[in-house]
């Protein structure tokens, strides 16, 4: 009871739309949940619903490999990116994924000491990508099994259906500011049509 009301606590205190604190509260996200499509929410002690700042200094180990003055510097840098929140990290990429706190938006942030932190994955909302990963996952499955048992014309609807769901569920995903390539999970139904293709 105590751990529960805390996290409503923290949640409570956060500068996220009543939308995204709303989904927060009623929706629990196991840590290893989307592992099998590469994404891995973090824990509280590994930084889930820690700014991006405080989320470098406790978890990039690489951090302890510059001196200091270059560390401050990067930190420094790191400051207008403060407003995000980091939720998760995308396998593929090594990419931290995270809420903007004042629009509620999802970003996938390419982040490493050495590097300029740069916004990757826009404009979709928390509850735009948990049900789009939840689709993923469920579709994942599906493939699998058809391409175990060779139907390749069973394979082709669905990946036409699967195409069509997504494109509804995750409308406003724009990749690197790019109208054409709309919506995130449609890349990787794209890479999972190739390997079945192959």
């Amino acid at each position: 009871m105590g751990r529960k009301q805390l996290m409503k606590d923290i949640i409570a205190d956060l500068k996220l739309p009543q939308e995204t604190k709303d989904f927060l509260y009623n929706t629990k996200i196991k840590k290893n949940e989307f592992e099998s499509i590469n994404i891995k929410f973090f824990s509280k002690e590994q930084g889930f619903l820690c700014d991006i700042v405080e989320w470098t200094k406790i978890n990039d180990c690489t951090l302890k490999e510059f001196n200091e003055e270059f560390v401050r510097k990067f930190l420094g840098e790191l400051e207008k990116f403060r407003p995000y929140y980091v939720i998760a990290e995308n396998y593929n990429s090594g990419n931290l994924i995270a809420i903007h706190e004042l629009t509620g938006e999802v970003f996938e942030l390419e982040h490493e000491v050495t590097e300029e932190v740069v916004r990757y994955f826009v404009n979709s909302s928390f509850t735009q990508m948990y049900e789009s990963m939840k689709y993923f996952k469920k579709i994942e499955g599906e493939i699998i099994k058809l391409k175990e048992q060779e139907d390749k014309e069973e394979l082709d609807l669905l990946f036409e259906k699967a195409k069509k769901d997504l494109i509804l569920i995750d409308s406003e995903v724009v990749i690197n500011d790019d109208e054409y390539n709309r919506g995130f999970w449609n890349g990787m139904l794209e890479s999972y049509k190739e390997w079945c293709l192959d």
